[in-house]
């Protein structure tokens, strides 16, 4: 398994947050990915049922130009925003990217299949996967946990192509990045946007600006869920 993580972070950032790369996996600031150590960021997930026994995920893993702390901000940690368009080129590729648990296991859905879509709007990245299929038990088992809210975050792993630091390195701007999976996960990284679980005959809104703040993001979100 390879050690991304040493693309992605700078020396000056990972000695002064003083962990090793297991202790940032168990800190959900990373994740073991299809092979891959990479980044990982979390967030909120809201559960909701389609009528024909299926349930329907679909929601913002991240949303452009806003800013939110990882790993308590600074002075150990840093500030932190994914321009607009940081997913295009990950996107126009076709990167094969799945919808796991916990970053691990057998996908309840994938890109390659058409089981998830991913797109880029002007608001955030946006993950959609109409129909889990509750005969598979590890989706009866994450619907069962979502409904108890035993379960309530999810994450997506990634790894940074392009970024720009500040000169003490407590703000990064990520310009550029791979994607590698979403996962409805135990233990997040931190809450930026929320991931709505909703019924398929719910419309999507319909966004064009960019540029939306983070607590806009989350109330539209909260008023859909």
């Amino acid at each position: 398994m390879r050690d991304l993580l040493t693309r992605s972070l700078p020396p000056e950032v990972r000695e002064r947050l003083a962990a090793d790369t297991s202790t940032l996996i168990t800190a959900g600031l990373a994740a073991r990915s299809g092979g891959e150590i990479v980044e990982a960021r979390g967030f909120k997930i809201e559960s909701r049922a389609n009528d024909d026994g299926t349930f329907h995920v679909s929601g913002y893993a991240t949303t452009w130009d806003t800013w939110y702390n990882v790993a308590g901000g600074a002075p150990y940690g840093w500030s932190e925003s994914i321009h607009a368009g940081a997913a295009d080129k990950s996107l126009a590729e076709q990167d094969d990217v799945r919808f796991l648990l916990n970053h691990e296991g057998l996908p309840l859905a994938r890109t390659k299949s058409g089981t998830m879509t991913l797109t880029a709007d002007g608001m955030g990245l946006l993950p959609n996967c109409e129909a889990l299929d509750l005969s598979n038990p590890r989706a009866a088992e994450l619907r069962s946990c979502l409904a108890r809210n035993d379960v309530d975050q999810m994450s997506f792993a990634f790894m940074v192509v392009r970024q720009e630091w500040n000169e003490d390195y407590t703000e990064r701007l990520i310009t550029e990045l791979r994607l590698f999976d979403v996962s409805a996960v135990t233990y997040p990284a931190n809450e930026a946007t929320i991931i709505g679980m909703r019924s398929a005959a719910q419309p999507e809104p319909e966004i064009a600006d960019r540029g939306m703040s983070l607590r806009f993001a989350l109330a539209l979100a909260d008023q859909l869920g």
